[in-house]
């Protein structure tokens, strides 16, 4: 006869069954909230990055920033987005020459593979125009957007394989109606990298793929919070667009009104 108060070992099997069976119920739910509370974090970052566009056009005679000028052969200091609109935000990596890469703070995702890589977020390549090494892009009024609830400016994106990332997201026709920019660039000799439940191919995130270092990984949308990416759209609000739910014309395309020509990289609208 056992005594009053032990247990038997059947009833310690019994009860660490349960004990496992409950874990294995909670920790799935446990990760997904987890996620949940990463993806929340980002639209909050995004909000709070659309708010300052927003005041930085209300300031500057309703016209858009360039996504960066100077550097390169010119005299000017390089200069990009996150720096133009840090004085609305002040959040995030800061140097003492005025310049921000877009690191730290609310510039980066919490899902973000590569936290240390600068600009994880990106604007509108055509809208934020590229005035990088003396070019002569123009600048362009918020009167361009003809649907500005519709139309993406900001987007977050993969990493490129650096320490440093591009200002913006493409907005080549041909990088999204080929599957580019909804899907993420592939190797397709590599198809064990993709990801179906992150609904993206892994290697535009992957350091040790050989395209990691390719610039399209850095300049598309990264569907990281269960298939889903967080934009910012041209009225302001912040919305979670899942995979193949961004559409060119309807939410990407913007006529600025100039003929295209053609570069090393493809066709631009100015």
């Amino acid at each position: 006869m056992r005594s009053r108060g032990a247990f038997t070992l059947i009833e310690l099997l019994v009860v660490i069954a349960i004990i496992a069976i409950l874990a294995a119920i909670l920790f799935p739910v446990f990760a997904q909230a987890r996620e949940k509370a990463r993806a929340i974090t980002c639209v909050s970052n995004e909000k709070q990055i659309g708010l300052g566009i927003m005041m930085y056009v209300q300031d500057y005679d309703e016209y858009f920033p360039q996504s960066q000028y100077g550097g390169g052969s010119t005299n000017i200091m390089q200069m990009v987005w996150p720096a133009l609109i840090y004085p609305y935000i002040k959040s995030g990596v800061h140097y003492s020459n005025g310049q921000s890469w877009g690191q730290s703070g609310i510039w980066t995702c919490p899902d973000n593979i590569d936290p240390t890589q600068s600009m994880g977020y990106g604007v509108h390549h055509d809208l934020f125009t590229d005035d990088y090494n003396g070019g002569t892009s123009p600048t362009y009024s918020d009167a361009v957007l003809d649907a500005p609830a519709d139309k993406i400016i900001v987007a977050e994106k993969g990493r490129n394989g650096a320490t440093w990332g591009y200002p913006y997201f493409e907005a080549w026709e041909w990088a999204w109606t080929t599957g580019t920019g909804n899907q993420g660039q592939h190797d397709n000799s590599n198809l064990s990298n993709y990801l179906p439940a992150k609904g993206q191919y892994h290697d535009c995130d992957y350091s040790g793929d050989n395209n990691a270092s390719w610039d399209g990984c850095n300049m598309m949308p990264r569907y990281r919070h269960s298939g889903m990416t967080n934009v910012v759209f041209g009225d302001g609000h912040v919305k979670a667009m899942p995979l193949f739910g961004i559409k060119w014309y309807k939410n990407v395309y913007i006529n600025v009104g100039a003929a295209a020509t053609w570069t090393s990289q493809g066709w631009y609208p100015y």
